[in-house]
């Protein structure tokens, strides 16, 4: 083993485990495996052309392993020293960097082929630095891994015999859409921090019959906190002493939202559920009853043979990679459309998805339909008209045709849902938190809109927040008897993600 040339593999392999382990909350292990496979076959590639025209494989490895060392620490480096300025030279530009990595890279052969009885030594030492560097998110993959399943294992039961929850005496059952368009802010907000008057759309969903609560806040400022709190009918406090100040981990969150109270009772209830791609591995009910895809349930070719994906454009932008990317507004069209493949994708998984709910009420009930649209979050890849954009515009605007364009699609859909369904639905059109834009005080502020038949306005608060959202619901249809709670809104940052502030709603004339 030790006269064995495995390092210029390890290192090859470490910079894509690195990445996923450091994402790994965010991002399915799957989503590597076409860029571990390529690092790895490029290496070997380079490694045995190497070993063939040097006639020494000790030096064709130690040339390899450097080769790669440079070209996947470039990108790091070149993001931290690109703000710096040194004696008046802005050192993080391409055309200074990428001339001095060519030189060290140069240099280092020179000595690798000058220096030929090191080899064998360096050999042993590289081999034993890439199985100690490969270990370490091997080993952060696995635990988080094992400790996932061990939560989601762990989770409430929502049968019935503990809800309570019968099905409407007498009368059909409704469908139940449960409708999360991402980051969509509250009209006070937009008008303050996005100069968009909102009040058309307001309006056009009172006709249609719903309800606007126009003084709703989030109870949460980021996702899996907010829909893991809404979906279990409680806040997080209550849901796991882990979800305290101190633990920064977001182990447990995913099976909150997955497998929620919610979701089992109207299951145990006879509901089918069914769920879509989302793009967010931490919303994905890819275990519903029905799991909406672009690629069907079969495997997905486009991991192999498609363009970029996003973790592979994130790997590319630690390496070399950088500066392709940063010139890909000049790059020829080909490659320019692969190195913006996921914003394509993105696009498409949201036209997808709303025309999917557009056909559900042809689908049998009853159902619940839990859509998590990632609009108007970025990327932003709508113009207000629909059309794409091929990349992503500056954040006001970008924003602003997202949600004109969320806007005039939703209302047509909205109308066909309550139209076309034989039993009126239970239709929940709301946001898990503001506009990532915006300052705590604006965050919080959320739409959030019901379609409630048989339900009188004034039983809505105008304040509801979404913890108080399916109590509401399960109270008046399938004869629940919970408690409304408090209505808070607690603020915190991503990686401190349970350290909360509460944030008071600044609506004039709200409660």
């Amino acid at each position: 083993m030790r006269k064995r040339i495995l390092h210029p593999f390890l290192f090859a392999a470490y910079p894509v485990l690195a990445l996923l382990a450091y994402n790994i909350e965010e991002i399915k292990v799957q989503d590597a495996l076409r860029s571990l496979g390529i690092s790895i076959l490029i290496t070997w590639g380079i490694y045995w052309l190497l070993s063939k025209l040097l006639k020494n494989p000790s030096q064709a490895g130690l040339i390899t392993t450097l080769g790669v060392s440079l070209f996947y620490s470039y990108g790091q480096i070149y993001h931290f020293v690109r703000p710096l300025t040194l004696l008046g030279i802005a050192p993080g530009r391409h055309r200074l960097l990428l001339p001095l990595w060519i030189g060290l890279f140069i240099v280092g052969i020179m000595i690798i082929l000058r220096r030929k009885q090191q080899s064998t030594s360096l050999t042993q030492l590289l081999n034993l630095t890439g199985i100690i560097l490969v270990a370490f998110p091997v080993m952060q993959i696995g635990l988080y891994s094992v400790r996932s399943l061990s939560s989601a294992s762990d989770r409430s039961s929502g049968s019935i015999a503990e809800t309570g929850l019968s099905l409407p005496d007498r009368q059909a059952t409704p469908d139940i859409y449960y409708i999360i368009l991402d980051a969509y802010a509250r009209d006070d907000t937009l008008h303050k921090e996005f100069g968009l008057n909102n009040e058309p759309f307001l309006q056009n969903l009172e006709k249609l019959g719903f309800y606007v609560a126009r003084c709703s806040q989030s109870n949460y400022a980021q996702t899996r906190l907010s829909l893991s709190s809404s979906l279990n009918m409680n806040y997080l406090q209550e849901l796991g002493a882990t979800f305290s100040p101190g633990n920064t981990s977001r182990i447990g969150i995913t099976g909150l939202v997955r497998n929620s109270a919610v979701r089992q009772a109207l299951e145990a209830l006879g509901y089918t559920s069914i769920a879509f791609e989302t793009g967010f591995k931490g919303t994905q009910w890819e275990d519903a009853d029905i799991y909406l895809s672009p690629g069907g349930n079969g495997p997905n070719f486009n991991q192999f043979l498609g363009g970029l994906t996003s973790f592979e454009e994130m790997l590319l932008s630690t390496s070399v990679g950088a500066a392709l990317i940063d010139s890909k507004l000049t790059a020829p069209g080909n490659l320019q459309s692969r190195l913006n493949n996921p914003n394509h994708v993105h696009y498409d998984l949201i036209r997808f998805d709303l025309e999917e709910l557009r056909g559900m009420p042809a689908r049998p009930g009853p159902k619940l339909v839990f859509a998590h649209l990632v609009i108007p979050h970025p990327p932003y890849v709508f113009e207000a008209d629909g059309q794409f954009v091929d990349y992503d515009k500056p954040d006001n605007p970008g924003y602003r045709d997202q949600v004109s364009f969320l806007n005039n699609a939703l209302i047509p859909i909205l109308q066909q849902i309550i139209t076309q369904s034989a039993t009126p639905p239970i239709i929940v059109v709301q946001a898990d938190h503001g506009a990532i834009l915006s300052p705590p005080g604006e965050r919080m502020n959320i739409l959030n809109a019901y379609y409630l038949p048989g339900v009188p306005n004034s039983a809505i608060a105008a304040n509801i927040s979404p913890v108080n959202t399916f109590r509401l619901i399960f109270n008046r249809y399938f004869s629940g008897s919970y408690a409304l709670l408090e209505n808070t809104a607690y603020f915190s940052v991503y990686n401190k993600p349970y350290e909360f502030r509460v944030i008071p709603n600044n609506r004039k004339a709200c409660p």
